[in-house]
């Protein structure tokens, strides 16, 4: 775990995403087995979140399990997020008309995060797993978030990702602008070999949420086979994403 993340705080995380991963009901040791928690912990974790209403407990078997209790906590995000559109629907139309990886991410940070990930059906496909960080600078899905900022956030937030870097793993802010004002007028961001060898991607900002941070959707997959389907994936992304809104 992060050093700078609180223990107990991070224990509560690690225990709800080990429902969403298992989805069943697990026992106070399973629990424990699985997360490496001391058990007097685990305990102390387990009834504060029954008393809180987000884990039920059944008596006869001591087994726990999530409260709808914790989707009414996150239920207002795929609006307050994605709009009125139906984004789910659009990701799920896009794999099945390029059966490549299609991803949607937001901005965190200097990163960008991938919140939702549909695995291409090739036998050879993107993997990605959601929550992956990747660099905000120099990925496709990066510059397509860029592109939707001024020239002057971008500058900012390269010092920022420049403050304590060695000269080789500096931000080249000329070369990013280059990158994002192609973006700009072609409409989306194109990146293969950049910072995972032998993959590509074609990624465009869909419109801001409430907090207004633009959130990217992509197509990925092996470079070559993405690369030669570009000008495809490209009319397939618009003609799709011509109804969100």
């Amino acid at each position: 775990m992060d050093s700078k993340v609180v223990k107990s705080v991070g224990r509560v995380l690690r225990v709800l995403e080990l429902f969403e991963k298992h989805q069943t009901p697990l026992s106070a040791t399973q629990i424990c087995n699985s997360l490496d928690l001391p058990k007097s912990s685990a305990n102390a974790l387990l009834k504060s979140l029954v008393q809180l209403g987000y884990l039920s407990i059944d008596g006869p078997t001591k087994n726990y399990f999530p409260t709808l209790s914790l989707t009414k906590l996150g239920d207002w995000l795929p609006g307050a997020m994605f709009g009125s559109g139906e984004i789910l629907n659009v990701l799920e139309e896009l794999h099945r008309q390029t059966q490549e990886t299609v991803t949607l991410s937001m901005p965190n940070g200097l990163n960008m995060q991938f919140i939702t990930v549909i695995r291409g059906t090739f036998p050879i496909s993107l993997h990605i797993h959601e929550g992956f960080l990747a660099p905000l600078f120099g990925t496709g899905v990066g510059i397509a978030q860029l592109s939707t900022r001024t020239d002057k956030e971008i500058a900012e937030l390269a010092k920022l990702a420049n403050r304590g870097v060695g000269a080789k793993t500096s931000v080249d802010l000329v070369k990013i602008m280059t990158y994002v004002n192609e973006a700009r007028a072609n409409g989306f961001a194109e990146a293969y070999n950049r910072t995972s060898p032998e993959t590509g991607a074609v990624a465009m900002p869909l419109p801001a949420g409430i907090y207004n941070r633009s959130l990217v959707i992509a197509v990925g997959g092996p470079w070559e086979r993405i690369k030669k389907r570009e000008a495809q994936i490209v009319r397939i992304m618009r003609r799709t994403l011509r109804g969100f809104k």
